[in-house]
């Protein structure tokens, strides 16, 4: 079963690959790995340490920034980035080693930087569970979680478990509470209410536990109702901290977002072409008026911007670090 309105994928470079579950039109191909703690030596983001238990991502978010990551893998097509996904298996014993050198050198290991870690794979491939296991038996670990999934509520027993003896930070990332408007932008993801849920639930088990609101949406997410709605509510299910940051659009994620607003919101094309054809992210008098407004309109519910910079100057935050 394929997706409405895709076209079939190129297998061709999946050959050699086991398919280890299909599920409305997504294939899970295994993918074996030595570890999947990976050393992250960029400037430009503030951990040192990446785990991402699944290459691709079954979410269908339209603006998703990762999906060139699939070029590596010969598959070139943005939307086979979230119809193809590769499930990785370690050896637990190199990612055990891997974790005892971060904890010793005191780096930041962010899980979900470029896939979402509880995508609905995990329900039955449980490769996140499985990373989670191994971290939770070494202590200091500085571990930062970061999802739109609420199937995170399934290991509160193991996150107890490492917030109880390591530095452990959570970000659901929820960037509006209008749910129709989501359905069109985050197809596979989890509703509003259901991740709001989620941080409330995360909140009572008393973890340390963010509002995501990356990205905000030039024209589409950026105006003060709608942001309000989302902190006054985030805010009644014990959240008090948040993070923010704009669009970031690169190709093939920028060709594939503007077909989309060429459908969907052809109101705003002009605008995207002109703001984004020749550079991924905004900045100048928009980007400093839009973070200004949303930092004011989390303050007057209570929520504090919660950040990591990076190791210089100017570097992006891509997750939540204590």
């Amino acid at each position: 079963m394929i997706r409405p309105g895709v076209p079939a994928p190129n297998l061709a470079p999946l050959l050699g690959h086991e398919v280890v579950k299909e599920r409305h039109g997504v294939r899970y191909f295994d993918l074996k790995t030595r570890s999947l703690l990976n050393r992250c030596t960029s400037p430009n983001v503030p951990f040192a340490w990446t785990a991402n238990p699944y290459r691709g991502c079954a979410m269908g978010c339209r603006y998703c920034y990762a999906t060139y990551s699939h070029e590596y893998l010969g598959i070139s097509g943005a939307e086979d980035f979230h119809r193809i996904v590769y499930v990785k298996r370690d050896t637990k014993e190199e990612t055990a080693r891997r974790l005892a050198r971060a904890v010793r050198a005191g780096g930041l290991v962010a899980v979900g930087t470029v896939t979402d870690p509880y995508q609905p794979g995990e329900v039955h491939l449980r490769s996140t569970r499985s990373f989670l296991e191994t971290a939770s038996a070494h202590r200091n670990l500085r571990l930062s979680i970061t999802t739109k999934g609420a199937l995170i509520l399934r290991d509160l027993d193991l996150l107890k478990k490492i917030h109880s003896r390591a530095r452990l930070s959570i970000m659901i990332s929820l960037i509006s509470t209008d749910a129709p408007l989501l359905k069109r932008l985050e197809p596979w993801a989890p509703p509003p209410e259901v991740r709001l849920r989620t941080l409330e639930q995360l909140a009572l088990a008393g973890l340390n536990v963010t509002l995501g609101v990356m990205p905000i949406l030039p024209g589409l997410t950026d105006e003060a109702r709608g942001l309000d709605s989302l902190f006054r509510n985030a805010a009644s299910r014990g959240v008090r901290r948040y993070a923010r940051g704009l669009l970031f659009l690169r190709s093939p994620t920028r060709e594939k977002f503007f077909a989309w607003l060429q459908k969907e919101e052809p109101r705003l094309v002009r605008a995207y072409e002109r703001e984004y054809r020749l550079r991924s992210r905004l900045s100048g008098t928009y980007e400093g008026q839009v973070l200004a407004l949303a930092d004011r309109l989390a303050g007057r519910h209570g929520l504090e911007r919660r950040e990591l910079p990076g190791r210089e100057k100017g570097a992006v935050q891509l997750t939540l670090g204590l």
